[in-house]
């Protein structure tokens, strides 16, 4: 998946192992970098692998 290209909430949602719902409901409360698209939601992975590597630290 080229990084800078645009994800739709179902492709976000199999990228991360969860429901297209679940990005619904939780993607303002969690801060998942997101945009607008013609009234879309749409997300680029390259800010979201980043929002990721912040937000869940890998553990030791």
């Amino acid at each position: 998946m080229h990084h800078n290209r645009l994800m739709t909430v179902d492709e976000l949602a199999e990228y991360l192992g969860k429901k297209p719902a679940w990005i619904y409901n939780n993607h303002r409360i969690l801060g998942i970098p997101s945009r607008k698209v013609g009234g879309s939601l749409r997300f680029r992975l390259s800010e979201v692998d980043r929002w990721i590597d912040r937000e869940c630290p890998v553990s030791a």
